[in-house]
C-alpha cells in the first residue's frame, strides 16, 4: 500500500513539474524578423536579384505568422 501511495505521489510531482514548465514558465521569445507582429514588410539590397533589391511582404517565414519563435 505504501509503494502505491509513493508511486502516486511521484506521478503527481512529475505532472506538476510538467505543467509548470510547459504552461507557466513558457519562453516568450519574439521573432527577430517580425518583432512579434507575425507580419513582415522588408526590403534590403540584394545583388543577386534583378534591380538589386529583395522584397518580402506578408507573413514571416521564420515564425510562420505567429509572432514568436519557439524556444524548443
Amino acid at each position: 500500500m505504501e509503494l502505491a501511495s509513493s508511486g502516486l505521489l511521484l506521478l503527481v510531482f512529475i505532472a506538476g513539474a510538467y505543467a509548470v514548465t510547459r504552461f507557466l514558465n513558457q519562453p516568450r521569445l519574439l521573432c527577430t524578423r517580425c518583432e512579434g507582429t507575425g507580419l513582415v514588410d522588408e526590403k534590403w539590397p540584394d545583388p543577386k536579384k534583378e534591380g538589386g533589391w529583395h522584397r518580402l511582404e506578408g507573413k514571416c517565414p521564420k515564425c510562420r505568422g505567429k509572432g514568436r519563435v519557439s524556444g524548443r
